[in-house]
C-alpha cells in the first residue's frame, strides 16, 4: 500500500459510557476531492461520551486487515500497515 495510506477505510466501534448505546464510524482517507486540493490524511472520528474505544479495524487497499482494540480517547494513533 502507498505511504499514506491512501484508500483505507477506517471502521471505529465503540459503546457510549453514558446511554450505552453503540457507535460506528466509518471513514476512508482520501488524497483529494476536488480538482488542485489534497486532503489530510489524518482522520478525526467524534466520540461523545466515549470513554474508550472497543475496536478499530483498519481496511487496506492491499486487502490487509488491522484490528486495533481497547485504546484510549483523545489520544492520536499513527497506523502503518502491517506485513503480515
Amino acid at each position: 500500500t502507498n505511504a499514506d495510506g491512501i484508500g483505507a477505510r477506517v471502521y471505529l466501534m465503540a459503546t457510549d459510557s453514558t446511554t450505552k448505546d453503540s457507535l460506528i464510524q466509518v471513514q476512508e482517507v482520501r488524497a483529494g476531492s476536488s480538482y488542485l486540493s489534497m486532503d489530510s490524511v489524518d482522520l478525526e472520528f467524534g466520540l461523545g461520551q466515549v470513554s474508550i474505544v472497543d475496536t478499530v479495524l483498519v481496511l487496506w487497499p492491499s486487502g490487509r486487515r488491522q484490528i486495533l482494540n481497547d485504546l484510549p480517547v483523545n489520544k492520536r494513533f499513527v497506523v502503518t500497515e502491517s506485513e503480515h
